[in-house]
């Protein structure tokens, strides 16, 4: 259940847990759909112990597959849907990202690497200005309503936790950026810091994407991502 008032705000911030890490060379925001392909045995171990066990697993960037090397702060995240299709190109599971958080310990005494976590949501005071988010939110309407016709929804909305952070988190899991850049957007500590940081990529990337739509010829069928 999502607390939706400020001492549950500070309840998630306070939790920790042990959870499997799937390390990823992509960024996952919160409220954001992922795939998950079981190309090692370490990999279909830890979704099989998060399909029995109902548990979570924590999708965390690595930036160089080979020296394992593993970012500070990734995306909690519950499995939607499990997929069989192995070797046929089809992703092993889908799991849609939650919450926040930050790297406490890593365990390897597991056939999959797991972490300690602490969940971290987005600080919210100071309260970012209202001409700030209604600018996010005017910028992503834009953004999702240019992109409709030629990409898939990718988003759950509807898990994220209510506050003024969610408009930047759906903006900064849209934005076509490097992993680097996406990895530095989901470190900003602040609601506030994101939603700035978000617009300056928006300020480029609506305007583009707008010449985009008007050049597509025939729109792909497929629903509609809900800012509701």
């Amino acid at each position: 259940m999502i607390c939706q008032d400020r001492q549950g705000d500070y309840n998630i911030a306070m939790k920790t847990l042990r959870i499997p890490i799937y390390p990823s060379q992509e960024i996952v925001f919160p409220g954001q759909l992922f795939p998950i392909f079981a190309e090692t045995q370490g990999v279909d171990w830890l979704l099989r112990v998060c399909r029995e066990q109902r548990q979570p697993l924590g999708v965390v960037w690595v930036s160089d597959v080979t020296c394992g090397v593993v970012a500070n702060v990734g995306t909690l995240a519950y499995l939607l849907d499990d997929m069989p299709g192995r070797g046929h190109g089809l992703a092993n599971a889908l799991v849609v990202g939650q919450y926040r958080f930050q790297m406490l310990q890593i365990h390897q005494d597991q056939i999959y690497l797991e972490a300690t976590v602490q969940l971290w949501p987005w600080v919210e005071e100071p309260r970012p200005a209202w001409t700030l988010v209604e600018q996010m939110g005017q910028y992503l309407r834009r953004y999702v309503e240019a992109l409709a016709s030629v990409w898939p929804a990718a988003l759950l909305p509807e898990v994220l936790h209510p506050g003024v952070s969610t408009l930047g988190v759906l903006g900064a899991a849209l934005l076509p950026l490097a992993a680097e850049k996406k990895q530095r957007l989901l470190e900003i500590p602040t609601a506030q810091g994101l939603l700035s940081a978000v617009i300056d990529y928006m300020r480029l990337y609506v305007p583009l994407a707008e010449r985009l739509a008007t050049m597509s010829p025939e729109p792909m069928l497929h629903e509609r991502v809900s800012l509701n």
